[in-house]
């Protein structure tokens, strides 16, 4: 019995033994995911406040940024605007502005009460969201990726500009807030068309013209013709974002232009630029001389040389060279 009794005690004494040991390990993993989490949240907290820092502005047009509809609309934005969130707007904060960063720390602006965009003309495309019409525009300079999205349903017009990934679907909150807010009564008119204002020559042979026309492809680029809406007399070619290319033969030359001006020539037409540009716009006109119908040519600064390389072989095809060449 003793015996017996010897072994039970020192099997209940192992036992004794290794609860304290397991109880030890089982702690120290808890303190260990514990610390993991700590560290795992404080460097959010580091990453967070190095990414989702507030956005600097500085001045732009934006003449009814200070009006009290301004103010009604910053202050009813939502918190996130697609991938972005709220940051606030760095000191000195404009009127009328409000900022946004993605986790990677790609800003976000929201500017309320600017201008009209030159770029908005009868032949804009725009896309609702959130009970606004909105009107993506493309930055042309040069390597720049930037694309600001303007509203035009209501007054006064906001501006949304990223170089980071937006669609309209994402700006339904800020629409929202525009449509609450805003004044459909007076949302802003589209202006005219491009190059709707040239006069006519007097002179101009509608047959060559029209086989001018006829003969330009359907796509220059990255632009494709209109499939309906072309203003009477003139091409239209379109690309997302972009303002249009569009032509119109027939028509008399500037006043800026002078006997002796700058010329650039392409295959075997002399171009001349008007340098001039409507306010907030990127397009500038050019005009074909040396022939007898003079073709103006409306083209975004961005849209490269391929445009006007495919219409300067249909005008040395069609149309009639003149004697000053």
């Amino acid at each position: 019995m003793s015996s017996r009794s010897k072994v039970t005690d020192q099997g209940s004494s192992t036992s004794g033994h290794g609860m304290p040991r397991r109880s030890g390990v089982a702690l120290a993993l808890l303190i260990a995911v514990v610390f993991v989490v700590f560290v795992l949240v404080g460097a959010k907290i580091l990453v967070d406040r190095s990414v989702y820092t507030p956005v600097a502005m500085g001045p732009v047009d934006a003449p009814d940024a200070d009006s009290a509809v301004c103010a009604d609309i910053t202050d009813d934005l939502p918190d996130r605007i697609g991938d972005y969130r709220d940051v606030g707007v760095a000191d000195p904060a404009p009127d009328g502005a409000a900022g946004y960063r993605d986790s990677g720390g790609t800003e976000l602006s929201l500017r309320c009460g600017v201008s009209v965009p030159a770029q908005y003309t009868e032949l804009s495309s725009t896309e609702e969201s959130g009970g606004e019409q909105w009107l993506p525009i493309a930055d042309a300079t040069q390597g720049s990726a930037l694309t600001t999205w303007y509203s035009v349903g209501h007054s006064p017009v906001v501006a949304v500009t990223t170089d980071g990934r937006l669609t309209a679907g994402d700006l339904s909150g800020v629409g929202e807030s525009i449509s609450s807010h805003g004044d459909a009564d007076n949302a802003p008119t589209p202006g005219d068309v491009p190059l709707a204002g040239l006069a006519e020559q007097d002179d101009a042979d509608a047959a060559s013209c029209t086989a001018l026309q006829d003969a330009l492809p359907d796509t220059l680029g990255e632009y494709r013709r209109m499939e309906s809406g072309e203003p009477e007399g003139s091409l239209v070619w379109v690309a997302e974002a972009r303002e249009p290319v569009v032509l119109r033969c027939g028509v008399e030359l500037p006043d800026s232009y002078e006997a002796g001006a700058q010329l650039t020539q392409i295959d075997e037409v002399p171009w001349f630029q008007d340098t001039a540009l409507a306010e907030g716009s990127t397009a500038g006109v050019w005009y074909a001389l040396g022939y007898a119908d003079t073709v103006a040519v409306s083209l975004p600064l961005d849209a490269g040389n391929s445009v006007l390389t495919a219409v300067s072989e249909a005008i040395d095809e069609h149309l009639e060279r003149t004697a000053e060449r």
